[in-house]
């Protein structure tokens, strides 16, 4: 009886070790692989930021139709972001090299964000995949 009780023992704490592993890894997938986000250097002769610039490739076999973006950038320490929408037709596993139209009316402060994540992707079929909320 001692073997068989080792056993089942064994075996709830190798489920349980597993279970825990799972399920973060679960919770924090994202269709979106950021590889670079950044604020574009000012235009000649101004102070403001051109833009912002991210490089990012949509995971697994669907195709997005938008993906939207909360970026901080300077003032993040106060939580502040700014979302910005990119539309189009864009393929998975293909990197998507975009500068979209957000920070142009701040100071240029140099190119670093303080945050860059994708927070809703629309799929081309409908269906839409939004970031999960912090607690």
């Amino acid at each position: 009886m001692k073997p068989f009780g080792r056993l089942l023992v064994a075996s709830l704490v190798g489920f349980a070790a597993t279970a825990a592993t799972i399920g973060p890894a679960q919770a924090a997938y994202t269709p979106v692989v950021i590889k670079s986000c950044t604020i574009v250097k000012p235009k000649p002769l101004s102070h403001n930021a051109n833009g912002t610039h991210i490089v990012y490739i949509i995971m697994g076999h669907r195709t997005a139709s938008s993906i939207t973006f909360a970026v901080g950038y300077r003032n993040a320490s106060m939580h502040y972001l700014r979302r910005v929408t990119d539309a189009g037709s864009f393929a998975p596993g293909v990197t998507i090299d975009h500068t979209l139209p957000l920070y142009n009316d701040v100071t240029y402060a140099g190119a670093p964000t303080s945050m860059c994540a994708p927070v809703e992707v629309k799929w081309a079929g409908g269906t839409v995949w939004m970031a999960p909320t912090k607690p």
